[in-house]
C-alpha cells in the first residue's frame, strides 16, 4: 500500500484483535489484513465492527495530506526495520490507516496521525521504539461507518468522499465523530487498476443500520 504514489507499501501481519485467517475481498495482496463484521450496509457505506487492537502510530503536521503520509510513514517505516530497542524487522498489514482532521479553514497547517497496524505476535508486547515521536495506540472495540472508492488516496479525494459520507450518515440520523475521519488504503503502488481505498467515521453509540446485510 503506498500513499499518493509518494510512498512504497508493504504491509502488517494482523492479529486475533480483530484480524483472522477470513479477509476482507479487498485484501489480496497480503497475507492478513485487519478484519471486521459487516453489521449492515446501504447502497452507500458499509458498518463494520472491529474487534480491539493495538498500532504504531506517529505525528506529522502540513498544509498537505500527501507531505504528512509521506513524513509519517519514512518514520513507522523505519521503526518496523529495526529502528526499534530490539532491533528486529517486523512484518506489515493492511490497512495503514491516516487520522485526518476536519477543515477549519482554508489552507490551514494541520496535525495527521499516521497509524501502521502491528502483526499478531507484536499486539502484546512490540518492541519500544528508539524515535522518540513514534508511539502505540490502542483502538477501542469500535463501530466504523466506511465509503470505499478507487484510484489513489490524495487530498481532494479523500475529502470529497468524506464530505458524502458525512452527509449520508447526518441523512441517516447516525451518530459518529465528526471531528475527524480515517483514510485507508489497500495497494501497492505497482497496481495500476482495482485499487482500494476507504474513508472511515467512527461510530458513537450503536449505528442505526437501517439496510441489513444479507
Amino acid at each position: 500500500m503506498y500513499w499518493s504514489g509518494l510512498i512504497i507499501f508493504v504491509f502488517l501481519s494482523l492479529t486475533e484483535a480483530g484480524i483472522s485467517d477470513s479477509k476482507p475481498a479487498q485484501c489480496n495482496e497480503v497475507k492478513e489484513c485487519f478484519n471486521y463484521d459487516v453489521v449492515c450496509e446501504t447502497p452507500d457505506y458499509e458498518v463494520r465492527h472491529y474487534n480491539a487492537s493495538k498500532w504504531v502510530a506517529t505525528n506529522a503536521t502540513s498544509f498537505l495530506m500527501e507531505f504528512a503520509m509521506y513524513s509519517g510513514f519514512t518514520r513507522l517505516f523505519q521503526y518496523i526495520q529495526g529502528k526499534n530497542v530490539e532491533g528486529k524487522n517486523i512484518d506489515m498489514t493492511a490497512p495503514v490507516l491516516l487520522k485526518i482532521p476536519q477543515d477549519k479553514q482554508l489552507l490551514e497547517s494541520k496535525t495527521y496521525i499516521i497509524h501502521f497496524l502491528l502483526p499478531a505476535n507484536y499486539q502484546q508486547d512490540p518492541p519500544a521504539p528508539i524515535d522518540t515521536n513514534v508511539y502505540f495506540i490502542d483502538f477501542p472495540d469500535m463501530h466504523a461507518f466506511v465509503k470505499s472508492f478507487g484510484g489513489w488516496l490524495m487530498t481532494w479525494n479523500s475529502k470529497s468522499h468524506a464530505k458524502s459520507l458525512k452527509q449520508q450518515l447526518n441523512n441517516a440520523a447516525e451518530q459518529f465523530d465528526s471531528s475527524f475521519y480515517y483514510g485507508a488504503g489497500y495497494n501497492s503502488p505497482k497496481t495500476l487498476t482495482g485499487r482500494h481505498n476507504e474513508v472511515w467515521y467512527i461510530a458513537e453509540g450503536k449505528p442505526i443500520c437501517p439496510i441489513q446485510a444479507p
